[in-house]
């Protein structure tokens, strides 16, 4: 799924017309919030997730930590044919990726929802988080790729927040090369003001907290023609590699294996 742009909006479906209205690639609707009682919550977000998906935007939704007890309530609830993916915060080791993964299917197979289709995101945003990111993207087969908060992340190592510099430069580079290693998408929580940067950083899209960042985020974080071009040139090549029994392809100084093929084609599509 295509994610350039992804507008934050509370649970209770709060901003959604704009957001609606807008060209984000999709609405993130959270139930990690203390400011109202959880059921409230999910029931907001429960209606504001089909409306938004008949209105044709993918739909995502930040639940609530497995050790919270709240989580199973929430994948329960919210869990339709109109959620097309999770956030799962504060993700600190891989077996919180594989509880939440074992209730997705459980609901997923009762919801009569194809099982493994609803993509699971953990977000990094702690040192813990970091450093075992390799084995978090691992643990379940559905992780879709690793959202990088930046805020919360620093607040957590005690530095002070920034989209563009040195000071969480060695965070950055490492949720992108760890979601890209194991074929997932690199997405960042954004203010909307470094589109460019953080685009040509590596990440693939921005959760952004207002629909008019949405041009911007679009423009940056969509290759250009070049970049297509290179990239249909890279799967022509690996196709026709394999056809003639080859498992990699040579495409000028570069090697093309399954993982460049699969890259590819994500971007020429």
């Amino acid at each position: 799924m295509r994610l350039r742009s992804i507008i934050s909006i509370p649970a209770s479906g709060a901003g959604l017309e704009a957001a609606l209205e807008s060209q984000a690639d999709a609405v993130l609707l959270t139930l990690a919030d203390d400011s109202a009682p959880i059921e409230e919550l999910r029931s907001a977000a429960s209606a504001a997730a089909q409306k938004a998906s008949a209105a044709g935007k993918l739909v995502l939704v930040t639940v609530n930590h497995p050790r919270t007890q709240l989580l199973r309530g929430d994948i329960e609830t919210i869990l339709t044919s109109a959620v097309r993916g999770l956030l799962l915060p504060h993700a600190v080791e891989p077996q919180d990726v594989r509880d939440t993964a074992v209730l997705l299917r459980e609901f997923e197979l009762k919801g009569g929802i194809e099982p493994g289709a609803t993509a699971l995101f953990p977000v990094i945003d702690t040192a813990r988080g970091l450093l075992r990111s390799s084995d978090i993207a691992a643990a379940a087969p559905r992780v879709g790729g690793l959202v990088f908060h930046s805020a919360h992340y620093a607040h957590d190592i005690g530095a002070r927040d920034e989209q563009k510099g040195d000071r969480l430069a060695y965070a950055r580079g490492q949720v992108i090369a760890v979601a890209r290693a194991f074929g997932g998408q690199p997405l960042v929580v954004s203010d909307g003001l470094e589109m460019i940067y953080l685009s040509q950083y590596g990440f693939a899209g921005a959760v952004l907290p207002d629909p008019r960042m949405v041009p911007a985020a679009n423009a940056a974080f969509t290759p250009h023609d070049a970049v297509k071009e290179q990239a249909q040139q890279a799967l022509e090549r690996f196709e026709r590699a394999r056809s003639e029994g080859a498992w990699v392809a040579r495409h000028g100084g570069r090697v093309v294996d399954s993982a460049s093929a699969k890259r590819a084609r994500r971007i020429v599509e």
